[in-house]
């Protein structure tokens, strides 16, 4: 069974290049052999992002979030690394198990 993630992407970062963003997490999450099971999407103005970004990827099943920059976590990035693995194309934050989330550079 293939691992699942879903992407983030948040509106007010992508603007006009929103088919972009997504073609980039579509692209890594095929790079990294994930199976994409949705794709949320937020903005400034979203009520509890972190909350509603852990539930989903809880919900789908997916061990991994995935978005275009960690701009687009809105600066929860560590919070949902408490859930799940949180990937960009340039870093990967993962998810130990232990509440600790460790960050790593993609070059």
């Amino acid at each position: 069974m293939a691992v699942k993630a879903i992407g983030v992407i948040s509106l007010d970062m992508s603007g006009v290049h929103r088919l972009r963003d997504q073609r980039v997490i579509t692209d890594l999450a095929h790079r990294r052999g994930y199976t994409l099971a949705g794709l949320v999407t937020i903005g400034n103005d979203t009520f509890m992002l972190t909350t509603l970004i852990a539930v989903t990827a809880r919900g789908k099943d997916a061990a991994a979030v995935i978005a275009p920059s960690m701009a687009h976590f809105h600066g929860h990035t560590w919070a949902i690394a408490v859930a799940c693995d949180v990937i960009t194309p340039t870093k990967f934050v993962a998810y130990t198990g232990t509440g600790r989330a460790q960050e790593s550079r993609h070059e």
